[in-house]
């Protein structure tokens, strides 16, 4: 059995109803992006109403995390900050999503920042920050000039619980919708770019993947067609060793992709550009119709 359907379907439980959420937020002063110091004070104030360091790169604090496991983190961006909040119910994810950036949003009012409600923000200036090893890992391998076209933009995603025995069909009715998504997406352009710029040399279909899938197998061996990032180089999937097959899933940046979170199967659902919080229900709508569980 390809690896990949064995962790997609072993030791899994009854799922529940819950959906996780990520937004992520660039932060602006007069329309201009906040610099690393200012990013890093905002953090340094949630630590001292209560958050907890999490993770540092250096001396630089990039992650933290609250007392129910919410985090906020960098995404690439010195001025892009991502929260991954707790998961949720369908009826109570957006407005718990909205109180965490909302304490964001305070700490950033604190230095002058902004919220920038927009895909992408305007800059000449390399915004390009490398967190953590991961990060570091994909400039190697991408170079700087590639994996910097990602730092300015700005996304949120929705990642819902579906029972394993309709996973396929959930994901067959996204890719039949995908224009949906796409079309108040205009990271789709960036991210091509970054695909044809990367030293890497990718398959064209990492990035967006394939709409339609036959059963779990096909998935699979569509995904296992994708190289291994190992020691900084692409290795083909069936002679890597020792594959981490979470970040191996994390690296295949299809639309919408199966993840596993504990004895958990979801759905990712990627292509939705960072818009006003107002947003997000409408947001959320589109993704729960379209799966229709």
């Amino acid at each position: 059995m390809n690896p990949l359907s064995a962790y997609f379907q072993d030791g899994l439980e009854k799922p529940g109803r819950s959906i996780g959420t990520e937004i992520e937020t660039s932060f602006v002063r007069n329309g201009k992006a906040a610099t690393l110091s200012e990013t890093q004070s905002m953090l340094k104030i949630l630590v001292e109403r209560g958050w907890q360091p999490s993770a540092y790169r250096g001396k630089y604090l990039t992650a933290i995390t609250d007392q129910y496991g919410n985090r906020v983190l960098y995404e690439l961006g010195r001025q892009n900050l991502e929260l991954a909040a707790r998961p949720a119910t369908a009826g109570t994810v957006v407005r718990e999503a909205k109180h965490l950036l909302d304490e964001l949003y305070s700490a950033a009012g604190q230095y002058g920042l902004e919220p920038n409600f927009k895909p992408r923000i305007e800059s000449e200036e390399d915004l390009l920050l490398i967190a953590d090893e991961r990060d570091a890992a994909w400039l190697e391998l991408d170079g700087r000039q590639a994996l910097a076209l990602l730092a300015g933009i700005s996304a949120e995603q929705f990642t819902v619980e579906v029972p394993f025995d309709r996973a396929i069909l959930c994901l067959n009715r996204l890719g039949k919708v995908a224009w949906r998504f796409l079309e108040y997406y205009p990271q789709d352009r960036i991210w091509r770019q970054y695909i044809q710029q990367s030293h890497a040399g990718y398959r064209c279909d990492r990035y967006g993947g394939p709409l339609q899938f036959t059963g779990l197998r096909a998935y699979c061996q569509a995904l296992a067609l994708h190289d291994v990032v190992q020691d900084g180089k692409l290795v083909p999937f069936y002679q890597a060793k020792e594959i981490d097959l979470p970040l191996f899933i994390r690296s295949v940046w299809w639309y919408f992709r199966l993840k596993r979170y504990g004895n958990r199967l979801c759905i990712e659902v990627r292509p939705l550009a960072r818009r006003s919080d107002e947003r997000l229900e409408q947001q959320l709508q589109l993704v729960l119709e379209t799966l229709n569980l």
